[in-house]
Formats: C-alpha cells, sequence, structure tokens
C-alpha cells in the first residue's frame, strides 16, 4: 500500500464517522488554538510594556524604597543636587483610589508627582494642560487624567473644566494626556495625576513611592545606578534598603520573565494536545476492536502487517493533522478577535504556530502508533472468526 493509497482510505474512514472524528479532533484542536493565543497573549503584554518604558529612553533609572525604609519628598532635592549627570529627578507618590463625577463611579491609581514627570518623555496632551509649577506651590486641587479614566469618567465628552470626586475632596480637571499603554508600575493611562504638595495632604504622609531619574545621555545610565545604589547602602547600611534599577536592567528583568511567562502559558496549552492525543489512541483501539473481522478479511486477501498497520497508522496521523490544521485557523481567529475583547494587543509568533502544528503531527504519529501495532498483530484466523 502507497502513502497516497493509506491517506485515501483514513480520509474515507473518517467521513464515514464524521461525529466521531470531531470529537476526536476536539482536543487537538483546541490544544494547537489555545498555543497560538495563549503565546500570542503572553508576548503581546510583554510587547506593551517593553515598548512603553522604551519611549522613556535607555538613561532612565527607577529608585524605589523597600517597606519600612523612609523616604520623604526631601530626597528629590538631595539626589538631585548629588548627581552630576542627572538631567530631570522626578518624585512620585502612589495610592489606588476610589473616584467619581456627579453621574458616574471608578477607580483609579492617584500619582502625586511635579511637572517634570511630562519631561520625561512618553506621554503626551490631548488636551489641557499638565500640572505646572504654580499649581504645586500652591498646593492647588488640580487633575490630569490619563486617557481610560477620561472614557470611564466622562466618556467622549473634554473632561477639562470639569470636576472629579478622590477621597472625598473635589478636584478641578486641568488636562487629559493621550493613549500611552503600560509604563513603570500602574497602566499610564489609568492613572490620574495631582500636584505632589497636595498629594502629601491627601495621602497624609511625606513618603514617595518612587523617584525616576534622567540622566543627560544612557552612557551616564548604569554609572548613576551605581553612584545611587553606593549611596543608599552606605545611608542604610544595606544593599536592599532602596531598589536602584536602570532601564536596561528592568528590561532584562522584563524579558526573563516574558519567556518565563509565556513558556508557562505554552505548557499549559500542550497539555490539551496530550489529552487530544489519548482520545486519539482510545478511538483508535475501539475502532480495531470493531473492524477485527475487516482486518482479518484484508489479511486474508493478501494484505500484509505492515499494510494493515500502515494503515492504522495514517488514520491517527490523518486525525490529528485535520485537527492541527482546524486549530491553527481556529487560534488566528480568535488571535484577531483577542484586541477587541481584552483590549489587549496579541503578537502572532510562527514560532508558536510550528511548534503547535509540529506537536499535532507527533501526538498523530506517537499517540497512533500502539492501535496500529496491535491492529497489525491480529491472527487472521482469529480475526475472521471474530463476530463481536
Amino acid at each position: 500500500m502507497t502513502w497516497k493509497d493509506g491517506f485515501i482510505l483514513a480520509f474515507h474512514g473518517m467521513i464515514s464517522n464524521k461525529l466521531r472524528a470531531i470529537l476526536t479532533m476536539l482536543g487537538v484542536i483546541i490544544g494547537v488554538a489555545a498555543v497560538i493565543v495563549l503565546v500570542a497573549i503572553g508576548q503581546g503584554a510583554s510587547s506593551m510594556v517593553t515598548s512603553r518604558i522604551e519611549t522613556l529612553g535607555t538613561n532612565v533609572i527607577f529608585v524605589s524604597p523597600a517597606a519600612g525604609t523612609p523616604f520623604p519628598v526631601s530626597e528629590t532635592n538631595i539626589v538631585a543636587h548629588a548627581l552630576p549627570f542627572s538631567l530631570q529627578v522626578v518624585p512620585s507618590m502612589n495610592t489606588g483610589s476610589k473616584v467619581s463625577t456627579l453621574t458616574t463611579q471608578g477607580s483609579a491609581q492617584i500619582a502625586g508627582t511635579t511637572p517634570s514627570y511630562l519631561r520625561l518623555g512618553g506621554i503626551s496632551l490631548a488636551a489641557g494642560h499638565f500640572i505646572t509649577p504654580e499649581e504645586v506651590s500652591a498646593s492647588q486641587h488640580v487633575a490630569v487624567l490619563g486617557a481610560n479614566q477620561v472614557s470611564n469618567l466622562f466618556g467622549a465628552q473634554n473632561p477639562v473644566g470639569s470636576s472629579i470626586m478622590i477621597m472625598g475632596q473635589k478636584f478641578q480637571v486641568v488636562g487629559a494626556l493621550n493613549a500611552v499603554g503600560q509604563g513603570p508600575g500602574a497602566s499610564q493611562d489609568n492613572e490620574i495625576f495631582i500636584p505632589i504638595t497636595a498629594a502629601q495632604t491627601l495621602f497624609r504622609t511625606t513618603q514617595l513611592s518612587q523617584m525616576i531619574v534622567k540622566t543627560s545621555n544612557p552612557n551616564q545610565a548604569n554609572l548613576t545606578a551605581d553612584y545611587l545604589t553606593n549611596l543608599y547602602t552606605n545611608e542604610f547600611g544595606s544593599s536592599t534598603a532602596v531598589s536602584v534599577a536602570s532601564e536596561d536592567q528592568v528590561l532584562l528583568t522584563l524579558q526573563a520573565t516574558r519567556a518565563t511567562f509565556t513558556n508557562l502559558l505554552a505548557g499549559t496549552a500542550a497539555i490539551a494536545l496530550l489529552v487530544g492525543g489519548i482520545g486519539i489512541m482510545n478511538i483508535m483501539l475501539v475502532s480495531v476492536t470493531e473492524r477485527t473481522r475487516e482486518i482479518g478479511i484484508r489479511r486474508a486477501l493478501g494484505a500484509t502487517r505492515e499494510d494493515v498497520l500502515l494503515q492504522f497508522l495514517f488514520e491517527s496521523m490523518t486525525m490529528s493533522l485535520s485537527g492541527g490544521l482546524i486549530g491553527v485557523i481556529a487560534g488566528l481567529g480568535i488571535m484577531h478577535l483577542v484586541p477587541l475583547i481584552l483590549k489587549t494587543p496579541a503578537v502572532f509568533s510562527p514560532a508558536a504556530l510550528i511548534l503547535a502544528f509540529v506537536f499535532s503531527t507527533a501526538v498523530g504519529l506517537i499517540f497512533g502508533l500502539y492501535p496500529a501495532i496491535k491492529a497489525s498483530g491480529l491472527d487472521p484466523i482469529h480475526a475472521l472468526r471474530y463476530d463481536g
């Protein structure tokens, strides 16, 4: 029997038992589609964060205190005077809070900061203005909304000039930002920026959540990070009292996390393929039992053991390959729906597609081999007498 004849027989076998073939292929279809979609989601989320961090430039350093480490607002001026390479030293105080207007309610990450935040790069105004030095000096209750907060609280209306309530305090909206995606920490689209002086009163603390330091050029970033690490190690007696990370370090950590996350998702989805393979083996074993007499007739008419083995192996591989192709089509289709449903990008991975398809083919071969060997090993005489 040729390969062509084997696949033709296998195809006709599938057509004659459509429902059983579809149910058998379902595990493979789900597994292949899941691998493609989950890897796309993992890579999409990571690429969004990476691109957002990269917009700040490779000369950015993030300085964050550990729990219990005093980190007052005055630390900003100390670092600004201590660092000869710093171009911007931007303080940030963050907390989550309920926010509301007269007609809507929501939640947001409230960020107290200074006008220097806008000069870090990566964000731009859609309307109004960002926090001004005068508003910081006067501790005015003004707010700049991220793109998602504009949509959540005001819909399609221009929010500038309107009022919102934050922690029971009234703030006037003076600006709105264009969508930027994920930034350091929370998504900046979900943030509301207020003057840091107003944040100290509102949060009832003078402790910073983070400082963002921008050096004059990328070559000075690592040197500055080392300087700050030594500075705080000497001050607190521990290198972990304050975390100092350059953007290069953040990106390296992110890449390692992304690889782990993507592999975890792919591994989880691969379990569905294994389940699909077990389903194929189970059905093929049932098929061998049901067709015992057919096998005996074929052997009596001159078919060799190899012919019978190839026939059943081709059937399992045909189901697996068909399931793989349908899974690829389904996975690509779902992948294009992910941004609409989850509001997060999905990045197509050719490697994931190839891996999923190759794995599905291997599933058909491996899990179909035992039933095929069992079928080819049947004694022709006993097979002809079988009446089950």
